[in-house]
C-alpha cells in the first residue's frame, strides 16, 4: 500500500513539540512592551501633556443657591420701636414675641375707598412669609390652605330693552334691576394694628376670584381713616401671633389672634405713637 503522501508535491515533515523550547510569558510581555515603545504615535509626534490627573482636582460646580428663610426680615430692616415698648404689653402678649416682616406696599385708592372697604396684603409677602407663621386651622379659615387657580368671573347677562309689559313702564326705558349683593367670604379672625389708632378686630381671607389676600370686616373704614393713611403712602406690614406655652402642667401664655401691623415707613426711626392705653381702653377701637 503506497504512503498517504505519495501523490503530494512536497513531502510532509514530522515536527516534534518540545515544551521547553516555547518562550515564557514574561518574555512575551517584554517583547510587547519594546514593540509598543518603539512604535510611533498614531496621530503624529506630539509633546507629552503636562496636566494634573482629573481625580486629583475636583470639578468646579456652580454655587448652590441658598434658600432664604421666609421668617427672616430683609437685611437692615428694623421692627417699629413702639411695638415692644408699648403695644405688646398693652395687647397682653409676651415682650419677647417674634415679630415677622411680611411686605411693603404703597397705599392705594382701593384701600381707602368706602365702596371697596378692604385692605389688600401683597401676595408675595403672604406666600413667602405670612403663611409660614400660621397653623393649618388658621390657613383653612383664611382660605390659604390650598392655592387653586383663579376662578374666572361670569359676566352678567344684559337684559333687552322694552321688556316690561305694556302699561307698566314707558316704552324705550330699561327696567331697573336690583343691586346684586356681594359674596360672603368669611375669613380668619385677626386684629389690625396701627401705632396711632390702636387695634380693630377684623377678618382676613383670600378671594377665590383674584387670589388676593384682603383684610375686611365691620368697622374697617372707620378704623383705616383713624390711621391717617393717604394714597401713595409707603407702609410696611408686620405680623405676630402668640402660641400657648405650658410648663409643668400650667399655661404660661395662651394663644392669641393674628395681629397685622401697618406702619408708615418714615415712622420707623422714632416712637410716634400716642399713649397706647388711651386707644386700647376705648371700646370703639377694640
Amino acid at each position: 500500500m503506497p504512503p498517504c503522501f505519495a501523490g503530494s508535491k512536497r513531502p510532509l515533515e514530522m515536527v516534534v513539540y518540545d515544551p521547553a523550547a516555547t518562550p515564557s510569558p514574561s518574555a512575551n510581555a517584554a517583547a510587547l512592551a519594546l514593540h509598543a515603545a518603539a512604535a510611533p504615535p498614531p496621530f503624529g509626534d506630539f509633546a507629552p501633556i503636562s496636566a494634573v490627573p482629573l481625580s486629583a482636582v475636583p470639578p468646579r460646580l456652580p454655587p448652590v443657591p441658598t434658600a432664604r428663610s421666609p421668617l427672616v426680615a430683609d437685611a437692615g430692616r428694623e421692627e417699629p420701636p413702639c411695638l415692644r415698648r408699648h403695644f405688646l404689653a398693652e395687647l397682653g402678649l409676651r415682650a419677647d414675641l417674634p415679630v415677622h416682616f411680611v411686605a411693603e406696599k404703597f397705599v392705594t385708592n382701593t384701600d381707602l375707598d368706602g365702596h371697596q372697604n378692604r385692605f389688600r396684603i401683597p401676595s408675595d409677602g403672604v406666600e413667602r412669609r405670612l403663611r409660614a407663621i400660621l397653623i393649618p386651622r388658621e390657613l383653612h379659615n383664611a382660605n390659604l390652605l390650598h392655592d387653586p387657580p383663579p376662578i374666572p368671573r361670569k359676566r352678567p347677562r344684559h337684559e333687552q330693552p322694552d321688556v316690561a309689559a305694556e302699561g307698566e313702564q314707558p316704552p324705550g326705558k330699561r327696567m331697573k334691576q336690583p343691586k346684586r349683593k356681594g359674596k360672603v367670604h368669611g375669613g380668619l379672625r385677626m386684629k389690625l394694628v396701627d401705632l396711632a389708632a390702636g387695634t380693630r378686630e377684623l377678618q382676613m381671607s383670600q378671594w377665590e376670584s383674584s387670589r388676593g389676600t384682603i383684610v375686611k370686616g365691620e368697622g374697617y373704614l372707620d378704623f383705616i381713616r383713624r390711621c391717617s393713611f393717604k394714597e401713595r403712602d409707603a407702609v410696611e406690614i408686620w405680623a405676630f401671633v402668640q402660641r400657648r406655652v405650658r410648663l409643668l402642667g400650667s399655661a404660661l401664655c395662651d394663644d392669641s389672634l393674628l395681629h397685622v401691623l401697618v406702619v408708615k415707613r418714615n415712622k420707623q426711626a422714632r416712637c410716634n405713637c400716642l399713649v397706647p392705653h388711651e386707644h386700647f381702653q376705648n371700646p370703639q377701637l377694640n
